[in-house]
């Protein structure tokens, strides 16, 4: 248990890597989390019990969206995309 823990504090700590996005292509590398670094438009996220409309909803500079996230993408703005372990 001790080990699954300490994996999981290292993933939400960014351990497996992290990149800075501002391209509005498509990123499918598999992450854990986006923090929103200046306020960001996605066209799409996918992912583990991701739902909804996310084209024209601004979701401000500060704010973290954490899950299984398979894919997003930008419409604008710029956020650190953190790595799910492969």
């Amino acid at each position: 248990m001790a080990v699954q823990t300490d994996i999981a504090t290292q993933d939400s700590m960014g351990h497996q890597g992290f990149a800075l996005v501002t391209a509005t292509t498509a990123q499918s590398a598999g992450y854990i989390a986006l923090q929103i670094v200046s306020a960001a438009v996605f066209t799409s996220i996918s992912g583990t019990g991701i739902s909804g409309t996310w084209s024209g909803t601004t979701i401000p500079a500060g704010f973290t969206i954490v899950g299984k996230i398979s894919s997003f993408q930008l419409t604008s703005g710029a956020v650190i995309a953190y790595l799910a372990r492969a």
